[in-house]
């Protein structure tokens, strides 16, 4: 199908209750995608339910949700399902979803994250790797529409893409044409003090201390910065991809990772959690993640992956459990590093194929 506003508008209208689903970690991108996706459905006569499955710790995307009432329900196991008769996935590399069992079709999907391989159908799919974030597609969708949301829709939804943008592309250094063709129509809808009022919030207690703790552990490999929080609760697993943004802009190293084992109130649940940053130009981290788990992936200068391991959650021995993890998880990035000549020399090729592209039109 066309990847046109009109061809949003008709896979949307086909259903009439619709589960939008925010797949991975709850950020303000993902967040605010998936708040335009409902108001979208309204606007269309669809219902709508937004429903994430990992809660979110960072006192700035809590305050974000209540500053603009964003409905989402929190929930690790969804509704019953049979309620719906379409799901939607936005900001995750596939529209495939584990969650929902059955045979429920993906109604809309769409992304700005490099191809994870899985293949997955959606009546409409929408991919552009060109954009910062996803808010910034949808964002040039509503553009298109013309008539844009509901007039009460408007303020809240284009405050929350412009802070998914904000959030998307690090505060805009690493913003490209389309992010600011999205931010220029965003803008003039806005609330501004709102905006102001949530990236203004300070960092949390836990999360402070977590960054001490980065600064003791850490270790370099290379142009590599590597460092092993830990134990962290659930509640605080964010924490780990602000302290890879903080410290690759305060280290003199090209990448940044910061790993933690990230443990469930009830201790059944362990998984490992890696945040990957780059100032690199030509290093892919897709590929460099893809080589490690299939459980994650990235785009431009920032990734993440995810290992289960509740295997593990019953180790008796917590300590001894942690540095098993801490020293395979140094390995393997270490491994990666070594061997990321050929990814470089790849990440090179494309990166000067796509100038060729771009100068011939």
């Amino acid at each position: 199908m066309e990847a046109s506003p009109t061809a949003l508008a008709a896979s949307i209208r086909k259903y009439r209750n619709i589960l939008i689903l925010i797949k991975g970690s709850p950020d303000p991108d993902a967040i605010a995608s998936s708040f335009a996706m409902s108001a979208l459905c309204r606007k269309l006569g669809v219902s709508s339910t937004i429903v994430a499955v990992k809660k979110i710790s960072l006192p700035e995307n809590q305050s974000f949700i209540a500053t603009l009432d964003i409905p989402i329900r929190f929930a690790p196991d969804l509704p019953d399902i049979r309620h719906f008769d379409a799901y939607i996935v936005t900001d995750f590399q596939s529209p495939a979803a584990h969650e929902i069992a059955g045979d429920l079709p993906c109604a809309v999907f769409i992304d700005h994250h490099e191809h994870d391989g899985r293949e997955a159908r959606a009546d409409f799919s929408l991919r552009n790797t060109d954009a910062g974030s996803t808010c910034t597609i949808i964002a040039l969708l509503l553009k298109e529409m013309g008539g844009g949301l509901e007039p009460s829709d408007m303020v809240p939804v284009s405050t929350a893409l412009l802070y998914g943008i904000y959030t998307d592309t690090d505060k805009y250094s690493h913003a490209g044409r389309l992010d600011y063709e999205a931010l220029d129509y965003l803008s003039a809808f806005s609330d501004h003090e709102a905006f102001n009022k949530i990236s203004s919030t300070p960092l949390s207690r836990e999360t402070l201390e977590l960054l001490k703790t980065a600064g003791r552990v850490k270790i370099a490999h290379k142009d590599w910065l590597i460092a092993g929080l830990g134990y962290v609760s659930a509640d605080n697993r964010d924490s780990i991809a602000v302290i890879a943004d903080f410290l690759l802009k305060r280290e003199k190293y090209q990448t940044v990772i910061v790993f933690a084992a990230i443990e469930s109130e009830d201790r059944k649940r362990l998984t490992l959690d890696a945040s990957l940053r780059s100032a690199s130009d030509v290093l892919n981290l897709n590929d460099v993640i893809k080589a490690i788990t299939a459980e994650g992936g990235a785009r431009k200068f920032k990734g993440a992956y995810q290992v289960n391991m509740d295997y593990f959650s019953r180790c008796p021995d917590h300590a001894l459990l942690w540095e098993m993890i801490r020293l395979t998880t140094i390995d393997v990035l270490k491994r990666s590093r070594d061997g990321l000549y050929i990814t470089e020399l790849k990440g090179f090729y494309n990166k000067l194929k796509h100038r060729i592209r771009r100068r011939l039109g």
